[in-house]
């Protein structure tokens, strides 16, 4: 029998948990837009392809909060606001930082209006007046307009006609634009269960609160894909958490949708072995996780070529099952991270047909090159399903009908649920796998949720906590206010708090995210009758970081080791961040830059440059450059050119090379007439993934109060690879302390 190349695409969709336990309110919007742009439109232009069949994961605590909106029972604090008839400059300035978050380019200044008050913004940043009633008013309009389904917005009368108006909107405009979107919310899951019903759509939940599953098992097991990672001072095992979080998913999803889920998306495909035993009682005969998760159980990398394509694919299109105690677990996919970061990031750069037809082509050649149409093989396609849409045409909607329409007119491929295939196919084309390795779909790690100094606090807030509340189970096991204080503590091991505590992410709402972790776990000993402890009071973060990364807070030489993580050596140093990584809700799987510290003491520079792969893969080269008159503003803004050794192009003056293999890096002065002078060798320690660099002052010709700009690169054969922070350089201030 000849089989097509089967396809599954999997979307997650997922929001964190907004409500604030101890006020009750719902402090940021997104799950309310999302719900009226996004988690409909899937499901309805999926069902203008018929042939085409995919999965949605849905998290519990999404659904949840989504159906107390749609059903009037919840108000977010922006939705109150613009309905509110007055506001006070703080009310003000939220409605500034959340009214222009879409993208500027692409959304906002296609309309006259939005653009008008976009470019006013910086005065009403300054001064939250300089904004008139009506111009908060547009604002709101115009932000919860664009925060609808285009196509659902074009076909709505009432709405067109707000549109067509563009200014002078109403209180009463406002709670319209609220009732359509209540009126799209509504909408969702019915529709998901009717493309279920009919077979096109499977409906996959992750745990209820979203938290890192083998990080409630045990979170030693962070150590086990990062040797040496700088843990919490406690230690949490506590698999019968991460079990409670299942079984409450699956209540959920069966009241939700009339049946219980067959597939789970463990938050962000975070596995561990201890976890299998779990997924197996909870009833799920499928999970899904990263390649990279793959190719570490099985001691091997899915190496690519130059177009990014698998070389050797047949062990990554395929199911396997892990053996635990001489039993088959539930089937295990792994995803291609590379075609699902083409859809996340890259082709909403591509007109949508050119993408989809490099999707389709890429779908080909992988088949081709499996060279077995026996064997009915499965390509995993899984991520994000709502926050890539904003940066493409129509919110994706051309890409998407383009991308089904390619999938199902080609014979040679089939887009499938996960759980068809399985069904037909069912052990046949499974392999086994002898164990499962620790990690998450990015970088194949935990440290996107672990090991930071932000994350580490946070951890042991959260570990002293639940030892009260399982200290109240054993002591009063029917003290009333269990129930609420482990609802509470569950909320508190989502894992959205511990991804914005990473030095990776950063967003304008940090300080919020913060506070809704510190009021869940402040939640927990109010519903004990406990006093809430001061160190609650306290925010976990250090200083906020800026796009680009944040400032150095004190002197420090550290002694080079090129450790594989920074610790406290590095503690108090400058952080620039890659441009691509340091904001949002998405990172691509595979960036290769994970950050630049930059720390001095009054005679000393220390760079210590990280890569999330292996040092000798790569060429990298550190660019210096020093403010005239002391301030960053002055220095010429760096634009790349296509090689990333094309210094000339650059008003920099010092590069820090290294060559893969090479012991030690070189110092090199700009001439002035576009050329490089090697000064030799510099002082630094090589390690697997990391450079460290000490460079003195005077060799630079550098002092304390002066500004520099600095510049990270790293290449392949002469091409350019990545960039840090992007496509300029970031200014630091060599500060007295």
């Amino acid at each position: 029998m000849t089989h097509p190349l089967y396809v599954a695409i999997i979307w997650h969709m997922h929001q964190p948990f907004y409500r604030d336990l101890r006020a009750g309110e719902i402090s940021l919007p997104w799950l309310r837009l999302h719900a009226a742009k996004d988690y409909l439109h899937m499901a309805d232009v999926l069902a203008d392809h018929p042939d085409a069949h995919a999965t949605i994961n849905m998290v519990p605590s999404l659904v949840e909060q989504m159906l107390a909106w749609a059903e009037g029972r919840e108000l977010d604090q922006l939705a109150r606001l613009a309905e509110a008839d007055s506001w006070t400059d703080a009310e003000r300035r939220v409605i500034l930082n959340l009214g222009f978050s879409i993208s500027w380019d692409k959304v906002i200044r296609r309309h006259r209006r939005y653009a008008e008050l976009l470019d006013r913004r910086p005065q009403a940043l300054a001064e939250p007046r300089a904004f008139s009633d009506a111009d908060y008013r547009d604002l709101l309009g115009w932000f919860n307009m664009v925060w609808i389904d285009p196509d659902w917005l074009a076909h709505d009368r009432e709405l067109c006609a707000l549109w067509a108006r563009g200014r002078g909107f109403s209180t009463a405009d406002l709670r319209l634009i609220h009732a359509k979107q209540r009126q799209i919310a509504s909408a969702v899951l019915p529709a998901y269960r009717r493309l279920a019903e009919r077979g096109q759509l499977e409906i996959t939940t992750s745990p209820y609160y979203h938290p890192i599953l083998p990080l409630l098992a045990d979170t030693e097991s962070a150590r086990r894909p990062s040797p040496g990672l700088p843990l919490p001072a406690g230690r949490l095992i506590a698999p019968e958490d991460a079990a409670a979080q299942l079984r409450l998913a699956v209540e959920a999803h069966t009241a939700w949708f009339g049946a219980p889920p067959q597939g789970l998306w463990p938050s962000e495909g975070a596995v561990s072995p201890e976890i299998l035993p779990l997924v197996t009682a909870a009833g799920f005969t499928w999970l899904a996780t990263d390649e990279a998760i793959l190719g570490r159980s099985l001691g091997r990398s899915f190496d690519r070529d130059g177009r990014n394509l698998v070389i050797n694919p047949h062990a990554l299109y395929r199911p396997y099952r892990v053996l635990a105690d001489s039993e088959l677990g539930p089937y295990v996919v792994f995803r291609d991270h590379e075609l699902s970061d083409r859809i996340g990031f890259l082709y909403q750069n591509f007109p949508p047909e050119q993408a989809a037809e490099d999707f389709i082509y890429r779908l080909l050649e992988i088949r081709n090159r499996l060279n077995d149409p026996g064997t009915p093989y499965l390509v995993s396609v899984i991520l994000d399903g709502e926050n890539a849409w904003e940066h493409y045409e129509r919110n994706g909607t051309p890409f998407l009908h383009a991308l089904y329409a390619g999938l199902s007119r080609r014979a040679e491929l089939k887009a499938v649920t996960v759980g068809e295939y399985l069904r037909e196919f069912g052990p046949r084309p499974a392999a086994t796998l002898a164990r499962l390795a620790t990690g998450s779909w990015i970088s194949g790690d935990l440290t996107t949720w672990i090991g930071d100094p932000e994350h580490n606090r946070a951890w042991d807030a959260l570990i002293a906590t639940r030892a009260i509340v399982a200290q109240i189970q054993r002591e009063q096991p029917h003290h009333a206010g269990l129930p609420r204080a482990w609802q509470a503590l569950y909320a508190a091991e989502g894992s959205d708090w511990f991804w914005w505590y990473s030095h990776r992410n950063n967003s304008d709402q940090n300080p919020i995210f913060d506070r809704l972790f510190r009021d869940d776990l402040a939640a927990v000993f109010e519903a004990l009758d406990r006093p809430v402890p001061a160190w609650l009071d306290v925010p976990i973060s250090a200083a906020p970081l800026t796009p680009s990364g944040q400032p150095a807070t004190r002197y420090l030489a550290p002694v080079l080791a090129a450790t594989p993580y920074a610790g406290e050596r590095w503690a108090g140093a400058a952080t620039v961040l890659p441009a691509a990584a340091s904001s949002g809700a998405m990172q691509r799987a595979d960036g290769v830059i994970e950050r630049l510290l930059v720390g001095h003491d009054p005679q000393t520079l220390s760079l210590r440059l990280e890569l999330r792969a292996r040092l000798d893969d790569y060429e990298t080269a550190i660019y210096l450059g020093r403010s005239q008159d002391g301030s960053c503003s002055a220095r010429p803004r760096v634009h790349l050119a296509d090689d990333p050794h094309a210094p000339q192009t650059m008003a920099l003056d010092w590069e820090i090379r290294r060559l893969p293999g090479q012991a030690e890096p070189f110092l090199a002065r700009a001439d002035g007439r576009g050329g490089w002078l090697s000064s030799g060798p510099v002082r630094a320690t090589i390690g697997e993934k990391a450079i460290e660099v000490a460079i003195s002052l005077a060799t630079l010709e550098l002092e304390l109060g002066q500004d520099i700009d600095v510049l990270a690169m790293v290449g392949k054969a002469g091409q350019p690879v990545a960039a840090l922070p992007g496509r300029s350089a970031a200014c630091l201030e060599l500060r007295r302390f």
